[in-house]
């Protein structure tokens, strides 16, 4: 089986492509614990409650027409909900390279952040509203 070096990734916030402003990437998939322990077991019980997905996406900021900041900040400002896509390359959908998409709802924002002489960088973590996080691979 082959292994994933990640190098072509494809992000897309609110329809704007992002692959070359990112420069890393988690999609994560994360269900509450519900615990169900009885008196009927010598063990703690759980089930798996309400999902609470989210991705987390670190941007090379841009304060461009069109490009980051621009994207983000009316976002985050009208408190709009939005699609986000993922895929491992920018290769188009299929069984070994599936697309993560869910709509999203950005509550913090952080447009500024970075040491002298460092690049600008803002890590945004984007909630997945209601059904969590899709994974297709057609």
């Amino acid at each position: 089986m082959a292994k994933l070096v990640l190098r072509d990734c494809y992000i897309v916030v609110n329809g704007v492509n992002f692959s070359d402003h990112v420069s890393s990437v988690e999609v994560n998939l994360s269900k509450d614990e519900i615990e169900t322990t009885n008196f009927s077991g010598s063990g703690r019980e759980r089930v798996a409650g309400l999902k609470d997905d989210n991705f987390v996406i670190n941007f090379q900021q841009d304060f461009a027409a069109a490009q980051v900041d621009a994207t983000l900040y009316p976002l985050w400002n009208n408190e709009t909900e939005f699609t986000v896509e993922v895929r491992p390359t920018s290769s188009a959908v299929s069984a070994t390279n599936p697309k993560f998409t869910a709509t999203c709802i950005l509550l913090e924002y952080q447009p500024l952040s970075g040491d002298v002489g460092s690049l600008s960088e803002t890590e945004v973590t984007f909630p997945a509203q209601r059904t969590g996080i899709a994974r297709a691979t057609s």
